[in-house]
């Protein structure tokens, strides 16, 4: 998506944000020992190529919700409990069996074919791909590839994929910057807090240079005065006996030589570390990219293996010989990254003393030049009294020396002014750019162009219920309901109407979602409560419809059974001592 946005500084600036949709197909899970369920595994099958609505039922306690977790533990490793606080895993395992605590997801990822195994007691988890065993070490690395191939982290996914009803209203009472952060994570949009993030780097940069840039006018104006300063009181000094002022400046001259020569000796030892360090960098740097290519290289090699089979005769790449040229290929990736890394160290290093060794030059190259100066100006001042009084003439001194030595230092101070000027510029532009990359900026294009199509969505979904208002979201994600043209206070609408408008707005919220990460799969629950009989039917009839058009499985969690027309499928679940997963046959 390319947004272009006005500048006063430059026209315009163009902003692309890639949108990718990913994809993610549960097939089924096998629940066992877990929570209320016991010893034989239970497993629910979903349809994978159509939409169902499903209803879920059971009585308190059976073990609907305990459902509703496996899928978030098997996927994360966590537990929603008791006043939305994650659960110990602890507590997890049936509290009569105690242990051998299993849950297995299968399903497929962007082509990817996924089985995950979590369990406690003893404690499991396997990751497979495409029918391998992924070996990588750590729990926390098996974590991380798992939620890639999931594409939403946890909180997300109990915002718009496992939730309750109840639970949307906290959404939409959400503060502004809670429900931006959310819409962030699912539209790629902290690409541009990254770039923003980036934008005040270089501004830090920038402003650290003109400081710089300042002092070093500052410095150079400070000589030229100390130098017109030199000049006039030479001068006064004419008047003076001349070979006393000879005398008294020889002696000041002779006095620095020695501090003079362990200057030039430490700034000229500097700049020599200075080349060594520079040199050091620059090999660095080269060793750096081509290890970066070396990486790529192999990792491009890695893709054609894990993409299964040859692009050009469609060979498998499943054999022991490839899973053997492709462990190489990782082996060689690691031994590289490990190089990387090291060479980044080295860099890093090279730089701290890059860092350091300025701070120490800067100081030693002021203090050499003020005493060049120095010493500069008593050689001058001491050939022009000695030609004055080898002449007899009195005559001035000449300053022409002092002069030639204030152009240079006009002319650097000149340069260092129009660098100063680039920086300012520059940080004009910078201020430009920040307000382009803010909240009010390409992220408030960007959320225009989300809001639209979920009021689309939200005045379908309303119409599809029959209900007589007209319901939009502005750009804060507030919501402003219309009857006849005139405003509807919130306030006065009654339970039921507001149950009914806040479903049609959790359902356009969620097809937008599924624009950009499709999943099969969609749990609700409290949805009835405080709803007569007939708006249940339209509820019923908008989930069916939103589940049919766009292929989601939509269990509906309810503790009774309800108008089984309306279901393509029923699972009960039951208890007797432990919780079991039952099919309800539905008569045409």
């Amino acid at each position: 998506i390319l947004y272009i946005l006005p500048s006063t500084l430059s026209g315009y600036l163009h902003i692309s944000i890639k949108i990718i949709k990913a994809t993610m197909i549960i097939e089924e899970i096998s629940i066992k020992n877990f929570k209320s369920y016991g010893n034989s595994t239970q497993t629910l099958k979903l349809n994978t190529k159509n939409g169902e609505l499903i209803l879920l039922s059971g009585n308190n306690g059976n073990g609907k919700s305990s459902l509703m977790n496996a899928f978030d533990y098997v996927l994360y490793g966590k537990v929603v409990g008791v006043k939305k606080k994650w659960s110990t895993l602890s507590s997890l395992p049936n509290r009569i069996n105690g242990s051998d605590m299993l849950v297995n997801i299968k399903f497929k990822s962007d082509g990817t074919n996924i089985e995950i195994e979590r369990g406690i007691s003893p404690n499991i988890l396997k990751l497979t791909e495409n029918g391998i065993t992924n070996e990588r070490a750590g729990k926390a690395n098996i974590d991380d590839k798992i939620e890639k191939y999931i594409g939403l982290d946890i909180e997300t996914f109990k915002c718009f994929i496992s939730m309750s009803v109840d639970s949307f209203k906290n959404f939409i009472s959400l503060t502004n910057d809670e429900k931006k952060l959310l819409l962030d994570k699912l539209f790629n949009l902290e690409v541009i807090n990254i770039l923003n993030g980036i934008l005040k780097d270089i501004n830090k940069n920038n402003k650290i240079r003109l400081a710089s840039l300042d002092s070093e006018i500052r410095t150079l104006e400070d000589s030229i005065d100390s130098i017109k300063r030199s000049i006039e009181k030479a001068i006064e000094k004419e008047k003076e006996n001349l070979q006393q002022e000879i005398d008294t400046l020889t002696d000041e001259m002779n006095s620095k030589k020695d501090e003079y020569k362990l200057l030039k000796e430490k700034v000229d030892k500097i700049k020599e570390k200075e080349t060594i360090l520079s040199d050091e960098l620059d090999i660095e740097k080269r060793q750096l990219s081509s290890t970066q290519n070396d990486i790529r290289n192999v990792q491009r090699e890695i893709d054609l293996y894990d993409s299964g089979k040859c692009p050009t005769c469609s060979t498998d790449f499943l054999s022991e010989h490839f899973v053997t040229l492709r462990n190489s290929l990782v082996e060689k990736k690691n031994s590289h990254e490990g190089i990387l890394v090291e060479i980044q160290n080295n860099i890093a290093s090279i730089r701290a003393k890059q860092t350091k060794l300025k701070e120490i030059a800067d100081g030693t190259t002021k203090s050499f030049n003020d005493l060049s100066y120095l010493l500069k100006n008593y050689k001058t001042q001491i050939d022009n009294l000695s030609r004055k009084k080898g002449s007899q003439v009195n005559e001035s001194v000449n300053t022409q020396e002092f002069q030639n030595t204030i152009d240079d230092l006009e002319e650097k101070k000149s340069v260092s002014h129009d660098n100063a000027g680039v920086c300012k510029e520059k940080e004009l532009f910078y201020k430009e750019l920040n307000r382009v990359l803010s909240e009010d900026g390409a992220k408030k294009s960007i959320i225009a162009g989300i809001i639209k199509p979920i009021n689309h969505f939200i005045s379908e979904n309303i119409k599809k219920m029959g209900l007589p208002f007209e319901v939009k979201l502005d750009e804060t994600f507030s919501s402003e309901i219309k009857n006849l043209g005139s405003v509807v206070e919130h306030d006065s609408l009654s339970t039921g109407e507001t149950k009914l408008i806040n479903i049609s707005i959790l359902v356009a919220y969620l097809k937008l979602i599924r624009t950009k990460k499709f999943l099969n799969i969609l749990f609700l629950d409290e949805v009835f409560s405080s709803i007569d009989l007939e708006n249940i039917s339209k509820i019923l009839a908008l989930l069916k419809s939103f589940s049919n058009d766009y292929n989601i499985n939509i269990f509906v969690v309810h503790h009774a059974v309800l108008n089984e027309e309306m279901f393509d499928r029923i699972i009960r679940i039951e208890k007797n001592v432990f919780s079991t997963i039952e099919e309800v046959f539905i008569k045409d």
